[in-house]
């Protein structure tokens, strides 16, 4: 159950900064581990604070079982780290940036939190579904359901907010998840889940993802964005005219990172389009990725037209000083000496809507509105090459 002081009185302080967020009030069942596994090693471990995932275990191509996400092993640190990453967690109500920080809707202006900077909203505000404790509304150890009301005006959005987010794990390797929704009156919703993957699983020191090898058949075209804020331009560009994101056919992360905009050093933060996309569409292959090192393959499936591909550009292990730094898990941690994650040492799919589509009526609509359910279904399937 939530406790009361975790949820906090945030609306008053999220306009002006950052709220005095005491992880030490959470209640204990916040951090409590949900594991969910099937006949063949796989297993998801999952906790009610912002519904996030933080152990995903998967067979490599010899058998032997590696975690592929990353995270922390002492679960309150998903609370109480300054190193805010959103290692796994459900992202809301509006994953990715909104520009300025308001939006319209039906003629009315709301504001929301400038907590990136003091520019724009990045994934929910200062308190969003990533830093709520969610109720386990169901659990059999094949799946969880997690719960949670979002009250109108919390973080500046408008409407009554009734959210369940299940995350189970198959026989046939697939960690699914789906997220539903109903609201009051008009909103805007726009989920996602921010784990980030390692299909190395870190195993002999391996610090980064660059070897891992990229397809998405059907991302002819992406998001354009400013480099300084990373806020779309209302632009949708063709990968022919940028051929560093072009990954319609097989291709290493680090092959063309450098290229990249989204920071001074390159890297990927950007939103691919998958040309195949139509509203109302089941979900369907749209991004694979493996891992030569482990043999370990995934492959995204999703019935929302954009990914996010981030390419942790700010993990920052590099930093001799470690000062910083985030140590690895220990079932990602191999000698005795302590390890820590490596700039760009994960990869984030991030199934979404195109980002800031709050301000770009030619792009996908994110509005829900009273008597109209939200449905979110995206999957990741995992095998061997």
């Amino acid at each position: 159950m939530k406790s009361v002081a975790c949820l906090l009185g945030l609306v008053a302080t999220a306009m002006a900064g950052a709220p005095d967020y005491n992880c030490t009030e959470q209640g204990a069942d916040a951090f409590k581990t949900y594991k969910l596994s099937n006949s063949k090693g796989m297993e998801a471990w999952l906790i009610p604070y912002g519904a996030t995932l933080t152990h995903l275990l998967v067979p490599d191509a010899s058998g032997t079982t590696r975690d592929v996400v990353l995270g922390w092993d002492d679960a309150t640190q998903y609370c109480s780290n300054p190193e805010h990453t959103y290692f796994g967690a459900t992202i809301g109500r509006i994953a990715n940036r909104i520009a300025g920080g308001e939006f319209e809707l039906d003629g009315k202006t709301y504001h929301t939190p400038l907590n990136e900077k003091g520019f724009d909203t990045l994934h929910g505000g200062w308190v969003g579904f990533d830093r709520r404790v969610w109720d386990v509304s169901a659990y059999d150890g094949k799946s969880v359901t997690f719960s949670y009301f979002s009250p109108d005006g919390e973080q500046g959005f408008p409407g009554n907010l009734w959210v369940n987010v299940t995350h189970s794990v198959t026989e046939e390797g697939v960690w699914d998840i789906v997220y539903s929704a109903r609201t009051d009156s008009a909103t805007v919703l726009m989920m996602t889940n921010h784990a980030y993957f390692n299909l190395n699983a870190n195993i002999n020191n391996t610090a980064t993802v660059l070897e891992h090898e990229v397809h998405m058949p059907t991302a002819a075209s992406y998001v354009e964005v400013d480099p300084v804020h990373l806020l779309p331009t209302g632009k949708v560009g063709t990968v022919d005219d940028a051929r560093f994101l072009d990954f319609r056919t097989p291709k290493r992360i680090g092959k063309d990172i450098d290229q990249g905009t989204v920071t001074n050093k390159g890297g990927y933060d950007n939103a691919w389009i998958f040309e195949d996309w139509k509203q109302g569409m089941a979900a369907r292959p749209v991004v694979h990725m493996s891992s030569p090192l482990t043999g370990i393959a995934l492959t995204m499936l999703t019935d929302q037209p954009s990914v996010q591909l981030y390419s942790g550009n700010f993990l920052n292990a590099s930093d001799k000083s470690y000062s910083t730094a985030i140590q690895r898990k220990k079932s990602q941690s191999y000698g005795s000496e302590k390890q820590y994650y490596h700039w760009r040492g994960a990869a984030t799919l991030e199934a979404q809507h195109y980002p800031d589509s709050v301000h770009f009526p030619h792009f996908p609509s994110v509005v829900l509105r009273k008597g109209t359910p939200y449905v979110q279904n995206t999957a990741y399937k995992f095998g061997t090459l």
